[in-house]
Order: structure tokens, then C-alpha cells, then sequence
């Protein structure tokens, strides 16, 4: 693990990546950027600077030489830290799975550094927020931690965690509840292609909704074949053509 200075207070920068090159063209560009970047080309040194630095944000490769970096999102983001995946992988499943697992955003190579550099102050821009009342978004009895992305259940009990892509399929679904959304608006939330859609949006629609089942929201999230998704909630006002749109549901059902 190599470490390079980057001025007076820079945002400190673990990047997880075993090809040398891109290790430099990375580590340099963000260097002459004001940061400083600590380097890791594997999963035991990776995990090491972060639970050592507790940076600001995480770049991090999957494939690496002593195993999966998707293995060591888990840890990095329970500790309230951003990671972003920087890899070769495109297929969309590997976007969602990482996604799913508390990555904050993927990139995939080669990558365009000035691309990177936006999405990384975006990403350190939103964690700097910290929580307090107003952070608590509600829609009809369901409330949402905005700093902690979790659900807070309605019995009291321990908040549920959800991923950055799920807070943002659930924003989709309670701003249109009891309008059907289809699969395009919704292939755009989880950043992937309308052909590779169908299974990657039925996994995390899966999910958001057993986590919400989890607090203690009984909601009725359908999937309404051939157009999209459904979502009403007795807690949820819906639009003027709910009653049309849910009929149709039922008979596509």
C-alpha cells in the first residue's frame, strides 16, 4: 500500500485496484486534484487502509487477486463510508448485485476521469450530510432516514437499511402510487440498458419490498405484465386514474 500526498486537508482516498496502470492514472489524477489517495491491489490490503483511514470514499475493483471485491462492500459501507465500483464487469447483473450490496455508484472501464472526479464529489457531497429530523422523509405512515437510507419501522423496532438504488426505486414508486411505472423509467433509476432490464428490476423490486414488509409496511407493490410496476399503499394517496390503472392491473394480473 502506497500512499501520496495531495495538499493541505485533502479528502482521503483508498482506491482498491490490482492493475498497476490504472492504479497510477488514477491515483495521479485525483492527486493533482486535491486528494489524497492511499492504493490497495488487493482484498486483505484494501480492507486494511479502510478500517486503518476511514476515508471519505472508496474506489474499488472487483476482480482482484485474492478474491472478489464485491465480498468487501458490505464491510465498507456499514461503516457509513461511500464506495464506488470501478470495473470491467458490464453486465448489468454485477451493476445491480454491487448496487444491491451498498455500493453507492459503478463505473465501468476504461472510464473517463473527469466523469469520475464529478461522481466522487457528488458522492462525498451527500455523505457529508448529517442526520437530524428534517432528514426523515415520510409518505403516509412509511418514513425514510434520508441520511441513513433506512426505513424506519413502524412498530419502533431497529431501522432497516436499504441501498442507494432501492431508496431511489422507492422515490419513483411513492411519487407516482397508484400509477403503473414502466419498465424504461425504472430501467433508467438502476442504470441499466431497457434489453437487460427485466431480471435486474424484479431482483431489486423484490427486495425494496420485503424490506419494507421487513418495517412493518404491509404495501402492494405489483408487477403489471407487459407495462411495469404498480405501488399503493393504504398510507399512500393516489392519483386521479388509480381506480383505471389498478382494474387493468387486475385483469393483466
Amino acid at each position: 500500500m502506497s500512499v501520496q500526498n495531495a495538499g493541505a486537508s485533502p479528502a482521503r482516498v483508498v482506491l482498491i485496484e490490482d492493475s498497476e496502470p490504472v492504479r497510477q492514472m488514477i491515483s495521479v489524477y485525483l492527486t493533482n486534484n486535491g486528494m489524497k489517495v492511499f492504493e490497495a491491489d488487493t482484498v486483505s490490503a484494501g480492507r486494511r487502509a479502510v478500517n486503518l483511514l476511514k476515508p471519505q470514499i472508496v474506489l474499488l475493483d472487483l476482480g482482484l487477486e485474492d478474491g472478489d471485491g464485491i465480498d468487501l462492500l458490505p464491510e465498507i459501507v456499514n461503516q457509513k463510508i461511500p464506495c464506488m465500483v470501478i470495473s470491467a464487469r458490464s453486465q448489468a447483473l454485477d451493476r445491480v448485485i454491487s448496487l444491491e450490496k451498498g455500493a453507492h455508484d459503478y463505473m465501468t472501464k476504461p472510464i473517463e476521469l473527469r466523469e469520475l472526479l464529478l461522481r466522487m464529489r457528488r458522492m462525498m457531497s451527500t455523505q457529508a450530510v448529517t442526520s437530524s429530523p428534517n432528514d426523515v422523509w415520510a409518505f403516509g405512515e412509511i418514513k425514510v432516514d434520508q441520511a441513513l437510507r433506512a426505513i424506519i419501522p413502524s412498530n419502533g423496532g431497529k431501522n432497516v437499511p436499504i441501498t442507494a438504488m432501492e431508496f431511489k426505486l422507492l422515490r419513483m414508486f411513492t411519487s407516482r402510487a397508484g400509477r403503473v411505472v414502466d419498465r424504461a423509467e425504472l430501467a433508467k433509476v438502476i442504470g441499466v440498458r431497457s434489453v437487460e432490464v427485466s431480471r435486474a428490476l424484479d431482483i431489486s423490486v423484490s427486495r425494496l419490498r420485503k424490506k419494507l414488509r421487513d418495517a412493518g409496511y404491509e404495501v402492494n407493490l405489483r408487477s403489471v405484465r407487459g407495462s411495469g410496476y404498480l405501488f399503493s399503499s393504504d398510507s399512500i394517496t393516489l392519483g386521479e386514474n388509480a381506480g383505471e390503472e389498478i382494474a387493468q392491473a387486475d385483469l393483466a394480473s
